[in-house]
């Protein structure tokens, strides 16, 4: 599938020459969302599958205009656990495909990434907002000043919109960790590779799907040849990736995400953790679908407790695990707090294993204090264990948490 110039667009990228080819990819693409959120009915039925997400309207001074953001928390969200924060371009695209990833990678019972918030942010003027530079030469290099990209340049000012005014308004509204990540597709991967060089410090981890380097002449190669000095560290995540771009039309899409791939290479720049896939059965609008996914599993690599078995597995262990994860991401991390539970509860059922579970729900206890749940879980734990004046202690802490709890006095009492 060739890709042909860019145009202004307000739910699509790219003009395909075919038409019907491109109504094709459409209905791929949505026929992918809708599979996804069947799945998601099997899995979870009733009430229980409905998102958290919040259509917001920022009122921008920045930009001088009305923005719309759609904010998905977590669904069991806890008023005591901050979560970090995915903000994502192109939101009335994408949202619902990168939501739902971290919606399953992130539960309970999957535990392959940590919850987590994310934010899109959808478009007004894509050409101004998203690209790096002003320039009226197109995909091909033809210059055209009455195109679409003549409002084209605002990635500098989007940049401010999103500092001061997108992430001020999420972290004053929900429980946040320091932890953000930036995501975009085509125009946006070239948006997020230029704040990596430019404002390195705004997030922690870049996504770059697709990223449009032939813009204005490669002018994002070239400022990344300026920015990444050799020996200067970036201690930052970088996921990028392309689609089959450029083998059909003659352009040099996919020959400049390797140069970019190259040059990374070549800097070798201290603390740069950095992954380069390539999908050659993908168009460019069809390789969001498993890039998003690679992505989020790169940049939480290792972030699951590694499988053991009952005997092995402790408090101790746990701790050491999620304390090395913090050092890595730079805020305390902590396991999935019902996915702990529900392991120490199966491992509960054995003598052999039981005092690995106790281990497992006590340290779980110091991670999460304020958690009725795990209280209760370990108050039962210690009365299989025959340790009635522990057991009582925890339900004594479930009901100070939770006057209201029921389960909590009811256990007290028998215990009493």
């Amino acid at each position: 599938m060739s890709i042909l110039p860019y145009i202004a667009w307000n739910n699509l990228y790219l003009m395909i020459i075919n038409r019907t080819s491109q109504i094709r990819l459409l209905l791929r693409f949505a026929s992918f969302i809708l599979l996804v959120n069947i799945q998601t009915l099997i899995a979870q039925p009733g009430d229980g599958n409905a998102l958290n997400v919040d259509h917001v309207t920022l009122t921008s001074k920045i930009l001088g205009e009305d923005r719309v953001i759609y904010i998905q928390s977590p669904k069991n969200a806890s008023s005591t656990v901050r979560y970090p924060v995915l903000y994502l371009l192109d939101g009335e695209s994408h949202f619902e495909l990168v939501g739902q990833y971290c919606a399953y990678l992130g539960r309970w019972d999957v535990s392959a990434i940590p919850e987590m918030i994310v934010v899109g942010i959808t478009n007004t003027d894509r050409a101004r907002d998203l690209t790096p530079s002003h320039t009226v030469l197109d995909y091909f290099g033809k210059e055209n000043p009455e195109s679409w990209l003549k409002t084209s340049g605002g990635n500098e000012k989007f940049f401010q919109f999103i500092q001061q005014e997108v992430v001020h308004y999420v972290e004053s509204h929900y429980q946040t960790e320091p932890f953000k990540i930036f995501a975009g597709h085509s125009f946006g991967g070239i948006t997020t590779v230029n704040c990596m060089l430019t404002h390195p410090d705004m997030f922690n981890a870049y996504i770059a799907v697709s990223p449009s380097f032939w813009w204005d002449r490669n002018y994002l190669l070239k400022l990344a040849d300026q920015k990444l000095s050799s020996g200067s560290a970036l201690n930052k995540f970088l996921f990028y990736s392309d689609g089959n771009e450029g083998t059909s039309d003659g352009s040099t899409f996919h020959t400049n995400v390797l140069k970019f791939d190259s040059l990374l290479h070549a800097k070798a720049v201290p603390g740069l953790n950095y992954e380069y896939k390539y999908y050659p059965d993908e168009t460019h609008m069809t390789v969001p679908v498993d890039s998003y996914r690679e992505a989020l599993r790169f940049i939480f690599n290792g972030w699951r407790f590694p499988s053991m078995k009952g005997e092995e597995v402790t408090g101790e262990k746990i701790t050491q695990h999620y304390e090395k994860l913090s050092k890595r991401y730079g805020y305390t991390m902590r396991p999935n707090e019902k996915f702990v539970r529900d392991w120490a509860s199966h491992l509960m059922k054995s003598e052999t294993t039981r005092g690995n579970a106790i281990s497992m729900l006590e340290t779980l206890g110091k991670m999460y204090p304020s958690s009725v749940e795990t209280l209760l879980a370990l108050g039962d734990a210690y009365v299989m264990n025959r340790e009635k004046p522990k057991a009582m202690n925890c339900y004594q802490k479930a009901v100070t948490l939770d006057a209201k709890s029921s389960e909590a006095k009811k256990k007290l009492k028998e215990l009493q």
